[in-house]
């Protein structure tokens, strides 16, 4: 359904797109007044309208006093402050869902204001958290937040009035997860520009490095998507797109050559989802977008300075285009001997310092750590001191008809669509 939908989408973006191009405009502010208002019909097609949304232009506040520039488009609940003798709003971030930055021509000077621009409706949220005030304050669900936390590092999220069990560190890592999940989306839409997947990539680290170092480029400062064209550069923060750590850094920043409507979808849906519990309609989703390497971040506390350590994998133009675009999703494929575990966790926690368990790890892969490293490293198990558990909602393992051992977390029923469509039986 989401293929669907994001396909029919880009169709109609490419044809407006054309007939916005070829018009006849030389007025800067009208033509970016077109581009706007081709972006937020875009999103109004995006959204279900019994969820009683609003697509506006205007100011976020904290509730208080701080107010950020005028943001091109946002889609919010509730009600904002209309401001007088104009079409623009005042919204407090709290009933901000997305901002949308828009650009008909995305290069460097328009990703930096775009990057900066939207780092004030971050900025704004946490002066709302100790600052500010919200008439309708209310209690937000946060298990998507532990889950993802202990899915990234491989440690199980504590409660979190009991986040100074972990270290600074990784602390830095638990609090952005968290205000990846409060905060509004920010999406940078740009039109044309950067006319490839490479360049675009170059571009944010030229501004990065031109940048240097200093407070402000975190992993919460980036956006979770910024859009050139057919290309893209996407946040894994798990909401949905995730990557564990390796090496002691987060990959949180990807990029593609994927369609940019079906980013836009993914990201929104999953927010209105976690926000509303409402489930959209995803369809069987086995075909998923493929996500390149490309930023990292290891979180690094001292007494002097602490912060993010960013790491750029650089790859050659000729490396991106060769990849796929999109490929088939299939269950993780697993040995024998973890698929015991793995199937033993579906009914209870594992104690990796019970003997017995450590005699099968060390028969099985040398050592206790060498065993749970591939299974930590997939994302579906972290440990809560001593005891392994599952990080996912609903993981099933399975043994195929030639004989591989399969598990996948399943509370899609992506599962049950993989194995009809893959071996035509309905289970």
């Amino acid at each position: 359904m989401i293929k669907t939908v994001a396909e029919m989408l880009q169709g109609f973006v490419q044809e407006e797109t054309k007939k916005l191009d070829a018009y006849a405009m030389k007025h800067g502010p009208t033509i970016g007044d077109m581009y706007e208002g081709l972006s937020a019909e875009l999103l109004n097609k995006s959204i279900p309208e019994q969820l009683d949304l609003s697509i506006v232009s205007g100011f976020v506040t904290d509730g208080g006093q701080h107010l950020s520039g005028q943001m091109d488009c946002m889609l919010v609940q509730g009600k904002g402050e209309k401001v007088p003798y104009t079409n623009a709003y005042k919204w407090h971030v709290r009933d901000v869902l997305a901002v949308l930055e828009i650009k008909k021509n995305l290069y460097s000077k328009d990703l930096m204001d775009s990057f900066f621009k939207l780092r004030q409706v971050s900025e704004s949220y946490s002066k709302y958290l100790f600052e500010g005030e919200h008439e309708n304050d209310r209690r937000v669900d946060l298990s998507s937040s532990y889950r993802i936390f202990s899915q990234i590092t491989g440690i199980a999220a504590p409660n979190y009035h009991e986040r100074e069990k972990l270290s600074k560190e990784n602390e830095l890592i638990y609090t952005a997860v968290f205000m990846e999940q409060l905060t509004p989306l920010r999406i940078v839409l740009g039109y044309h520009g950067y006319s490839t997947e490479h360049s675009l990539r170059e571009g944010l680290v030229k501004f990065l490095e031109e940048q240097g170092s200093g407070p402000g480029f975190g992993v919460g400062s980036f956006p979770q998507l910024i859009v050139c064209g057919g290309n893209s550069l996407v946040k894994a923060n798990g909401r949905p797109y995730l990557s564990p750590m390796r090496d002691g850094y987060w990959d949180f920043m990807c990029s593609s050559r994927a369609n940019p409507i079906a980013f836009i979808l993914e990201l929104i849906w999953t927010k209105l989802e976690l926000e509303f519990n409402v489930r959209m309609p995803w369809g069987d989703d086995l075909e998923v977008e493929t996500l390149n390497e490309f930023l990292r971040a290891k979180p690094v506390y001292g007494e002097e300075k602490s912060g993010w350590q960013l790491m750029y994998d650089e790859l050659s133009p000729k490396t991106l285009e060769s990849r796929a675009t999109t490929s088939d999703w299939k269950p993780l494929e697993v040995t024998s001997s973890q698929y015991v575990i793995f199937s033993r966790l579906t009914n209870e926690d594992v104690d990796i310092n019970d003997p017995d368990f450590k005699e099968f790890a060390e028969k099985e892969a040398g050592s206790v750590d060498e065993f749970l490293k591939p299974m930590i490293a997939s994302g579906h198990v972290a440990l809560d001191g001593s005891l392994l558990q599952l990080t996912t909602e609903s993981l099933v393992a399975v043994i195929s008809p030639d004989g591989k051992f399969l598990v996948a977390e399943n509370n899609t029923g992506r599962v049950e669509a993989w194995i009809e469509k893959s071996l035509g039986k309905k289970i």
